[in-house]
């Protein structure tokens, strides 16, 4: 898994400005240097490395005023586009903004990437500046979600903590929420006081649980992004408890992980969906689950 990280020595910080230029000013004739500005020192840099050391991507944040904050320069070595990249990057810095209590992040989109970035919570305001004389800008804001890990869709995930809370009153009583939806993971998290046992672990029945909400909500998510409705149920499950969980219950759905072929929901009038879930005590798994869930029109 790519790692986000902060350029640290002299060779990061050479690597991180030239793919910057390379990707964002070279292509139009513009000299080194020019991939800077003066709010260079006074800006969050984060940037994603392979192992050989590589730079595939990077991106700055930085805060226009209290409220506001600006994502810029993020750019993606042509040969690694496709790997959710930009999305890591652009979570992280969102993680930041909402961290330092930003109302709202502001970003220059090129045309190109408009769709990307609408996935991802942005709104388009206006047209912007004409760069190079043929590169048209559109401003695009996001406001500051409900929960920061809310990075894809905030509007679904919205919905998805509705539907639990008002149609499932166990998810409620479990304090069974939405942490984060991004374009790789799918997590929630569970209230542990709610769920003890007489050993004070979490009991088997609502790791149980916890596994088959998260399963049904990343298929709820995936019927979203396929752009059908459905109603779903739990066909088969099987779980394997392998420690028990005493600190911090979590939830984990791998998107690329899950199988099964939405569209026949179109032309069958049902489907199936297999999510595999991993439940962390932390960052310790101590439970895996997998479930096959029904989906009918």
């Amino acid at each position: 898994m790519f790692q986000v990280s902060t350029p640290q020595s002299s060779e990061d910080w050479q690597a991180y400005y030239q793919l910057r230029w390379e990707v964002l000013r070279a292509p139009w004739g513009e000299p080194r240097g020019s991939e800077q500005d003066d709010m260079e020192q006074d800006s969050e840099h984060r940037f994603i490395k392979n192992k050989e050391g590589d730079v595939l991507g990077v991106a700055r944040l930085h805060f226009n005023n209290h409220e506001q904050a600006q994502v810029r320069y993020m750019a993606v070595a042509e040969g690694n586009r496709n790997q959710h990249i930009g999305s890591r990057l652009l979570h992280e810095l969102e993680k930041i903004a909402w961290t330092q209590n930003a109302g709202e992040l502001v970003l220059f989109a090129r045309e190109r990437a408009l769709e990307f970035y609408k996935r991802h919570g942005y709104e388009l305001k206006e047209k912007a500046h004409l760069a190079y004389g043929d590169v048209q800008h559109f401003k695009m804001i996001k406001q500051k979600p409900s929960e920061p890990g809310w990075f894809r869709h905030p509007n679904w995930t919205q919905v998805l903590q509705n539907i639990w809370r008002e149609s499932i009153p166990i998810s409620d009583a479990m304090g069974i929420k939405v942490e984060s939806y991004t374009d790789w993971q799918f997590t929630t998290s569970a209230d542990l006081d709610a769920n003890l046992n007489l050993h004070n672990t979490m009991f088997a029945g609502s790791i149980y649980s916890l596994a088959t909400l998260t399963g049904w909500g990343a298929t709820y998510l995936a019927l979203k992004e396929a752009g059908l409705e459905g109603n779903i149920v739990l066909a088969d499950a099987s779980i394997k408890y392998l420690k028990p969980l005493n600190t911090d219950p979590k939830g984990c759905v791998e998107l690329q992980t899950c199988k099964g072929k939405l569209s026949d929901l179109e032309t069958d009038g049902k489907t199936s969906y297999v999510v595999p879930v991993t439940i962390y005590d932390g960052d310790n798994v101590v439970a895996e689950f997998e479930g096959v869930f029904a989906v009918k029109k």
